[in-house]
């Protein structure tokens, strides 16, 4: 449930954290959508130079912002839009001090779409290759959201260039939410997740500290959780994890993908698979009916078989799968990065697709008449590098829903895959 926005800091707080806001000017900047759990409500957030109070405007009405700010030279501010009906369009802009910004406009999700398109990338920054990705986000009007799985701008401790990379994706950002989880890199010198905390927002509250979340979007629930805090069995994400997986209601989202930074399966010798990651949820996700992973950590792409316990369970039909065996496990680091272009050889098994010196974007497409999820992996020269599909239906092969003639037996590959995974390692 949406929490009402928490008071702005005080005035002396914000003398204390952030002396240099007293003055400069308020010109509204880095402005950007945050998705809530509602379809009626949208927040938006945005920076000044100065501190003063702010607004947003929208559809005829009004409502004040949160301000506050941390150990940077800028003031930020949150607002709620509310009573938006969704897949209708809404026009806003925010002031600040009587600088008003421009008018942009924005059309809600509406959840039960039967079609909905939205950008993955993983591993940004502001590059020449990055400033490739983003620029073609910018130039998508049909994608309806953007998700990161971390590695966000590479501030690194210098806060510039936070400021630097919300301005350059603002044009994508007033008019498309961009979902993030977190990354290492957003754990900064100095600083920890701070900055992070001050300029994203997942739950309606300044300067919180939710690093896992889910949204529902069109035949889809998305989990965003963090590889970057405890996740082990007992941990508060851990728990968390499996009372919202186990929430979810397949047949007004029949997929479920989660979003984090490390991968628990990669064949890129830089980092490689998350061991650890994948011993405290690969069996919690499998249970619970996960369709697709999404990472980033390591620079370059690659996708897996359905996949449990290093076992392939099912190699699907000419690039097209039916859900319910195994996650398929995606690492899609190359929106800007340095490429890492070692690979373990020989290739595993499990790996069904891997590239290691290009740089990109992934490409998602639900249709809901067909019920299905198509996926296709860009590059940055216009290209394209992997695709698939993603299908609620069982095949119409044995080689995905059958074995020796009996329907079904393909749901019991993953639990033993698991049972041999832990008999291995208990040899």
């Amino acid at each position: 449930m949406l929490v009402p926005l928490a008071h702005a800091q005080n005035l002396g707080e914000a003398l204390q954290e952030c002396p240099g806001t007293m003055t400069g000017s308020t010109q509204p900047q880095q402005i950007h959508l945050q998705m809530t759990d509602d379809a009626t409500v949208m927040n938006v957030v945005w920076a000044t130079e100065g501190r003063s109070m702010g607004e947003v405007e929208w559809n005829g009405q009004t409502a004040p912002s949160s301000d506050y700010c941390y150990n940077h030279d800028m003031a930020f501010h949150m607002a709620s839009m509310t009573g938006l009906v969704p897949g209708e369009e809404v026009t806003y802009r925010v002031n600040n001090g009587g600088d008003w910004s421009d008018e942009f406009a924005f059309t809600p999700i509406d959840s039960s779409a039967d079609h909905f398109e939205w950008i993955s990338i993983g591993d940004h920054g502001d590059s020449s290759e990055a400033m490739d990705v983003s620029e073609a986000i910018i130039a998508d009007n049909k994608a309806q959201m953007v998700t990161v799985s971390g590695d966000i701008a590479y501030a690194d401790g210098e806060q510039s260039a936070w400021d630097n990379w919300f301005n350059f994706q603002q044009d994508s950002m007033t008019s498309i939410p961009w979902v993030t989880a977190v990354g290492n890199h957003e754990n900064e010198p100095g600083y920890g997740f701070t900055p992070y905390e001050h300029r994203f927002d997942s739950d309606g509250q300044i300067e919180s500290e939710t690093f896992w979340y889910s949204r529902n979007v069109p035949g889809i629930h998305m989990v965003f959780m963090s590889t970057e805090h405890d996740y082990t069995s007992g941990s508060t994400q851990y728990s968390w994890l499996e009372q919202d997986l186990s929430s979810v209601n397949r047949d007004v989202t029949p997929f479920v993908i989660v979003y984090g930074h490390k991968p628990m399966y990669s064949s890129n010798s830089y980092h490689g698979s998350e061991v650890e990651l994948r011993a405290a949820l690969e069996t919690l996700y499998v249970e619970q009916g996960v369709d697709l992973v999404i990472a980033g950590h390591d620079h370059f792409y690659e996708r897996t078989w359905p996949v449990a316990g290093e076992t392939v369970v099912t190699n699907g039909m000419d690039d097209r799968f039916a859900r319910g065996y195994a996650p398929i496990h995606l690492v899609i680091g190359i929106a800007g990065r340095s490429a890492y272009e070692e690979l373990d050889e020989p290739q595993p098994e499990w790996s069904a697709f891997r590239e290691n010196s290009t740089y990109g974007w992934t490409r998602l497409v639900y249709d809901g008449d067909a019920r299905e999820i198509s996926f296709t992996h860009y590059r940055i020269d216009g290209t394209i590098g992997d695709q698939f599909i993603l299908q609620e239906a069982p095949l119409t092969s044995n080689t995905g829903d059958g074995f020796l003639g009996v329907p079904g037996f393909g749901t019991l590959l993953p639990i033993m895959a698991m049972f041999g995974a832990a008999i291995r390692r208990l040899r």
